[in-house]
């Protein structure tokens, strides 16, 4: 990343090569999106739209690839956080390029924003609840049989932080189907939960559960897809010291991280375009290197770096 200092003639550049990557690719999960889902809730007792479980399906795919180990993710808290602090809607944070800024500041390596294409459940019932005795009178049947399908398909895209390119996609699907499913009409709380396909019903969690695991394993593959990153960050050297101590004018907000090595350079003389003005090219002068060991906070503030010993 490169860091013009206009006073104090230097400039920092932070490479990819020098930065002391982690082991792991680290990703941050946006809450999916339900906007495409298809279908509803179907059923003889019930017809209702889509429960909002984007929150819930990044959630369990947290859960999930944190189970699995193969990527570091960021807190979701952390997350929230910094989209209420750069007051974002949630139809925001699924748009690619605000995503990506996002990413950004968050230091992650990609960012996976997903998709609910399908979260359907159809229940039809198939015997029951009628007159025990036949006709009008007698003993009423207090249970119910149903034939169930429920069905959950997600998709995901890995997206880079700094391009926005669509590194990848994944898809889980989940699908149950129950035949005969006895339902005691009498439990009113099970029934309604059988009955209207929402977060407590144990059938269509099942297929939840079912698409967020074949989901995470695509991730997974396509996790080496993910290239080493390479950020550029603009910003100002405030200060250096005797001892050789900056401090910049940048901060966490803007991707920076304690352990990064930057270069630190002398501004040079600025080639511009006669015609348009713009700066081709800057004769800058390579001056050494430095660790960063301190980052204040996610806006810009005095962070310090000292130079590399080694």
């Amino acid at each position: 990343m490169r860091i013009v200092a206009v006073g104090l003639g230097l400039s920092l550049w932070v490479w990819g090569a020098f930065a002391q990557a982690p082991a792991k690719k680290r990703v941050a999960v946006f809450d999916f999106d339900n906007a495409a889902i298809q279908g509803g809730v179907s059923s003889p007792f019930l017809q209702t739209g889509l429960p909002n479980v984007g929150k819930a399906v990044a959630d369990l795919l947290v859960n999930q690839l944190v189970k699995n180990g193969t990527v570091t993710i960021i807190e979701r808290s952390v997350i929230d956080k910094l989209v209420a602090e750069q007051n974002l809607s949630n139809s925001d944070r699924t748009d690619p390029q605000t995503a990506a800024r996002l990413g950004r500041i968050l230091g992650v390596d990609a960012i996976i924003l997903g998709t609910i294409t399908h979260f359907d459940y159809e229940d039809k019932v198939t015997g029951g609840g009628g007159n025990a005795l036949g006709g009008f009178i007698g003993r009423t049947s207090m249970s119910t049989k149903h034939d169930i399908r429920a069905k959950v398909q997600v998709t995901a895209r890995l997206v880079s932080p700094d391009t926005a390119e669509v590194l990848a996609v994944s898809e889980g699907v989940g699908e149950i189907v129950r035949k005969g499913v006895k339902v005691d009409m009498r439990d009113t709380s099970s029934t309604v939960a059988m009955m209207s396909g929402n977060a407590n019903n144990p059938i269509m969690n099942e297929a939840k559960d079912q698409a967020i695991v074949k989901l995470a394993t695509q991730i997974e593959q396509n996790v080496p897809r993910i290239p080493p990153r390479n950020p550029v960050i603009e910003g100002l050297v405030a200060d250096v010291n005797e001892s050789g101590r900056l401090v910049l004018n940048i901060g966490s907000k803007n991707g920076l991280k304690a352990g990064d090595r930057v270069q630190v350079w002398r501004q040079g003389k600025e080639i511009r375009d006669p015609e348009t003005g713009k700066v081709l090219l800057r004769d800058d002068t390579l001056l050494g290197e430095a660790l960063v060991n301190t980052v204040n906070g996610p806006t810009k503030g005095r962070n310090r770096s000292r130079p590399a010993t080694g």
